[in-house]
């Protein structure tokens, strides 16, 4: 079996986002879903939902797809070793294409790497090694039912590997919308991601107590807004907002309910459409995580570089993500 300790530690790694419900009966599954990705992102607050104008529309607003000007490919890179798991990372690849007519199809892969630890039995001999790990892809259609407004659909595959015997996986839901607003510069985008329904099984308690617990995956609502403030060949502003929140539990007040989201904002600089700085703040209390974020970006002839310094809070600190990127 493998050691206990290192269970405890990769579960801890991964639910960290969610402490909220570490005390409850209804638990989320597949909580690696709630890591918001992309490097771009990233250094914006982790806020795309509203602006959502290049590849890393995918996971946070895949109906800007059909509106695209250009297809794109990201790939992102993130190490997020901690004590006891220093080989664990989160990456992020996304494509996009425009088909004219049929709208746009889009294609992201989110993947968590929890590391390798040592298979012990229950005398303490080794017996080899387990990797835990945990994958998402998806797909998406978009399609633009006007000019303005464009619309989406997607299926995601989770699948979780935590030891042998534990490979939950499930097939999940998404719907998404996009508007360019009659104010010029203005967007707004509206999101339902990873919809899917409860399962209910019985688990153990730190004190052997039975109890029936729901499993829920990670439904979300996201919606944001995008304003580009200032543009010309030189000089572009854009500043963004993002308010997202968990599809469950969904039995407080409503006060309580929306003190329980997550809100980030954050600005763009670029200058000469070349390069790029990104300034944010992420807060989101639940999870306790919160702080700023600072990124910055190059881009050449479709080719483009991305770099975010992000609060991942106590248990990785502020963590480095890169990501690479070519539009065509």
């Amino acid at each position: 079996m493998m050691r206990k300790s290192t269970i405890i530690i990769t579960i801890l790694a991964v639910a960290a986002p969610c402490a909220l419900w570490a005390a409850t009966e209804d638990v989320p599954k597949f909580v690696f879903l709630l890591i918001e990705p992309g490097s771009r992102p990233g250094g914006m607050g982790k806020t795309f939902t509203g602006l959502a104008d290049d590849v890393n529309a995918p996971y946070y607003n895949p109906g800007a797809l059909a509106l695209h000007e250009k297809n794109g490919v990201t790939l992102m890179h993130e190490p997020r070793g901690i004590e006891g798991i220093d080989d664990m990372f989160y990456d992020y690849a996304a494509f996009s294409y425009r088909t004219g007519k049929f709208g746009a199809f889009g294609f992201d892969v989110v993947y968590l790497d929890a590391g390798k630890s040592e298979r012990k039995d229950e005398e303490g001999r080794t017996t080899g090694m387990l990797h835990s790990y945990m994958a998402a892809p998806s797909l998406y259609w978009s399609y633009p039912v006007r000019k303005d407004l464009g619309v989406a659909a997607g299926l995601t595959y989770a699948y979780e590997h935590l030891t042998d015997e534990d490979t939950p996986s499930k097939l999940l839901f998404n719907a998404a919308a996009y508007y360019q607003t009659p104010v010029k510069g203005l967007t707004a985008g509206l999101a339902f991601m990873r919809l899917g329904a409860d399962e209910t099984a019985t688990r153990t308690t730190g004190g052997n107590e039975q109890i029936e617990t729901t499993w829920a995956p990670p439904r979300s609502l996201r919606f944001g807004v995008g304003y580009n403030v200032f543009s010309n060949d030189l000089n572009d502003v854009t500043v963004v907002g993002d308010m997202s929140k968990l599809l469950m539990n969904l039995d407080d007040g409503l006060g309580d309910e929306f003190g329980q989201a997550v809100y980030s904002g954050g600005a763009e600089y670029v200058y000469a459409k070349m390069v790029a700085v990104r300034a944010g703040y992420y807060r989101d209390k639940a999870g306790e995580i919160d702080g700023l974020t600072l990124g910055f970006g190059f881009a050449y002839r479709g080719f483009s570089f991305d770099y975010a310094r992000i609060p991942e809070g106590d248990l990785f600190g502020d963590v480095n993500r890169f990501a690479v990127g070519y539009a065509f």
